[in-house]
């Protein structure tokens, strides 16, 4: 184009620009080969790789899948061997125990009332099979005390045989517990309460201390005989009313009159059978240390008490009381019958002490223990 346009522009002037226009020419030709040479050099390249925007686009996504495989490959490797570490570090899991068995005790009585000095036994079983210790505890006010070992079957089953203790007092608190295993958890049973039955039923009309010593502040009291319980029997009360008649007299109480004070000291005969009730668990009320004016009014007591059970002169028993004197009611004395025609008494200048029942006139006898049947009470639940 430039040299084109540099030919016309010399031909219009005429023949005086003859040197100018070589000079021109020059410039045109350098021109040209300059130009020729650029266009020869890009038309080299466009031929040998021409160079389009989807072409240029292949490229670039071969390019970034061939960095995306390297980079996975080599995070792949990475992952692998990391994974190897991990996998080489990490403990090995042990196998989970299977869970144990939540004992269970099947079969067993919680309510008892039953007469005391019978046996108590009952059943019970494990819902484990397996053989196992279990003990048997008592409430002592506190808390529950181990009282003894029982030893299951291969069944899980055991018997209970309750220890005397329970008819030792009117209501009493147990349970079982037995102890984990390998395989089984511990177990605590419900509460199992028993309620106790006197084996010998002193009529309900006499004033009872049931089971418990009286206590009369500033007055001497004789204490319940620790021999006696729930399965005391008749013959045992007689016993324990004659032994404490027994142990005024062995330590040599004296008789003074309006007295009944404890062994060793002095006592009246009325106040020598008060203090015999008390030490068997009876109250001889309205006749007690505090209102004991004379003998003479503790034997009216006795004798118009609705209490005590009137017999026959020709059927005493022992422990039955004898009184003496006449008119009726008149009474001034009384003494323990011991059987055999003898009888334990206090007697002025003689103290406590033993002597034939032959007193003259004695016209009255009175029953302190009545005889009555045995009261059979055997319920559980």
């Amino acid at each position: 184009m430039i040299l084109l346009f540099c030919i016309l522009f010399f031909k219009k002037r005429g023949k005086n620009m003859k040197y100018k226009k070589q000079l021109f020419l020059g410039i045109a030709a350098i021109t040209l080969i300059a130009n020729f040479g650029t266009t020869s050099v890009v038309s080299a390249q466009t031929s040998a790789s021409p160079v389009t925007d989807e072409s240029q686009n292949n490229q670039d996504s071969q390019l970034t899948n061939n960095t995306n495989e390297t980079n996975n490959a080599d995070e792949s490797s990475q992952s692998g061997n990391t994974s190897g570490i991990e996998n080489s570090n990490k403990p090995t899991e042990e196998p989970k125990a299977p869970e144990k068995i939540k004992t269970k005790f099947n079969k067993l009585h919680t309510r008892f009332k039953w007469t005391a000095g019978d046996k108590i036994t009952d059943q019970v079983a494990l819902n484990s099979h397996e053989k196992r210790s279990v003990s048997l505890q008592k409430w002592n006010g506190k808390k529950y005390v181990n009282v003894q070992k029982f030893s299951t079957n291969k069944e899980g089953t055991f018997k209970i045989t309750y220890p005397s203790s329970w008819y030792h007092h009117k209501h009493s608190t147990w349970r079982l517990y037995a102890p984990k295993t390998k395989d089984a958890t511990a177990a605590k049973s419900n509460k199992i309460t028993i309620n106790t039955v006197r084996r010998y039923q002193i009529p309900k009309r006499y004033r009872q201390l049931h089971m418990k010593s009286l206590h009369l502040k500033g007055f001497y009291t004789s204490p319940l005989d620790k021999s006696l319980n729930y399965a005391s029997t008749r013959n045992d009360y007689v016993n324990a009313f004659i032994k404490r008649g027994y142990q005024y007299k062995n330590a040599g109480t004296a008789w003074v009159d309006f007295t009944t004070k404890k062994p060793g000291t002095s006592v009246d005969c009325s106040g020598l059978v008060m203090q015999c009730m008390y030490a068997t668990g009876i109250d001889p009320s309205p006749a007690n240390p505090r209102w004991h004016a004379t003998h003479e009014w503790g034997c009216r007591s006795f004798v118009q008490s609705p209490t005590l059970q009137t017999v026959s002169l020709n059927k005493l028993k022992r422990g039955d009381l004898i009184f003496y004197g006449q008119p009726k009611p008149t009474c001034y004395h009384v003494g323990i019958y011991l059987g055999n025609n003898k009888v334990l008494h206090s007697w002025p200048n003689a103290g406590v002490t033993v002597w034939n029942a032959n007193f003259r006139p004695y016209y009255y006898a009175k029953r302190v223990f009545p005889v009555t049947k045995t009261q059979k009470v055997h319920q559980m639940s």
